[in-house]
């Protein structure tokens, strides 16, 4: 990889938080919160990423052990500190912050896991006179607010910026010498066979927002997973290497761009509809596989619950169809649609070559 103007890449270190020496909770290792502080009294700009907003992932009854779970969706409230509510990030549900459990009336409940605001405290801990902005989907829908951020971050007002993916895209911030990614496993977690191209994606970007100007950039990457090709890929500028394996992974399994998927979702607001509808879809296909001799060309997967099980009250059960020729799975999806028109309380979504896999 080359940059324009024959500007060196920055040079990338890797932080492996399983030997964090550190065991008070904090969320800069050593190595990153000495690479900001010297940034900070060089006179140059810093840029934090982590893919999460709010305060904490969720918050958890210390008595019986309990996430407080949004009641619409089947997933937990994220803690929002700043405006001191529990909030869904999936349907935008929200209640205050100091509530009961659900479970067990106890009101014993504490922040677990971290966010962009909470990564904003501890930065403005450490460096007190430093000028810290946060830019996260929260800030942006305030469309003049963000625009306010970048002009302020661009004439060098803001010391140190905080944010999630949407910092790490076509930025120009010359005076930007260091960037840090606080934690760089989230999307590996991800139900997605693109989990690893997408991480390094994210690496990659960001890693090109530091040393932009005349000045030598450097990235500091603290990881759990220091191990992981798309970590060790991303870190390396290799991006040759990253689809190699990348091809590698999917042709043994099947995936993408080998084989096509298509993912056909039942919605429903009773949970035992949308499972009995997705196992009549899942039987018909492999019935129609079967009476077409299309049975050693396609592969019927599911039905399962989606990897989120519930989102505005609707619950979800997928079935993927996996194969070679899209002429087929065009011909077996048609064939579905027709025999499992509306009728009932199910809403039926087929998304060829999905994007989500959630």
């Amino acid at each position: 990889q080359q940059r324009v103007g024959g500007r060196r890449l920055p040079d990338v270190t890797v932080v492996d938080l399983k030997k964090k020496k550190s065991k008070d909770g904090k969320l800069f290792g050593e190595t990153l919160a000495r690479a900001v502080e010297q940034t900070f009294s060089e006179g140059n700009q810093s840029i934090l990423l982590l893919n999460r907003r709010g305060f904490s992932a969720s918050v958890v009854c210390r008595d019986c052990g309990i996430m407080v779970e949004c009641k619409h969706c089947k997933v937990t409230l994220n803690l929002h500190k700043g405006r001191r509510r529990l909030v869904c990030h999936y349907c935008g549900y929200n209640m205050p912050e100091n509530v009961l459990c659900g479970c067990c009336g106890s009101t014993n409940l504490i922040p677990v896991g971290f966010g962009t605001e909470r990564v904003e405290e501890e930065v403005s801990q450490l460096l007190p006179d430093a000028a810290v902005a946060r830019i996260d989907s929260d800030i942006a829908s305030d469309r003049k607010k963000f625009l306010a951020l970048l002009k302020a971050m661009k004439e060098r007002e803001i010391d140190i910026l905080v944010g999630t993916q949407m910092i790490a895209k076509g930025l120009h911030f010359p005076f930007v010498t260091l960037v840090g990614v606080v934690w760089a496993d989230g999307g590996l977690a991800f139900p997605d066979y693109r989990a690893g191209e997408k991480t390094y994606q994210l690496l990659a970007q960001v890693t090109g927002r530091a040393g932009r100007g005349d000045s030598a950039g450097r990235v500091i990457i603290q990881t759990m997973q220091p191990e992981h090709y798309a970590i060790q890929f991303a870190s390396g500028h290799k991006y040759r290497e990253l689809a190699e394996k990348e091809i590698a992974i999917r042709r043994s399994a099947g995936f993408p761009p080998f084989e096509r998927l298509v993912s056909i979702r039942v919605e429903s607001d009773s949970e035992e509809s949308a499972r009995e509808k997705a196992q009549t879809i899942a039987a018909e296909a492999r019935k129609w596989c079967l009476n077409t001799s299309n049975s050693a060309t396609i592969s019927v997967l599911g039905p399962a619950p989606a990897p989120i099980e519930k989102i505005r009250d609707m619950y979800r059960w997928q079935v993927m169809l996996k194969g070679r020729k899209i002429t087929t799975l065009h011909e077996i999806v048609e064939y579905l649609e027709k025999s499992n028109r509306k009728k009932g309380r199910e809403k039926i979504i087929v998304d060829v070559d999905p994007e989500n896999m959630l």
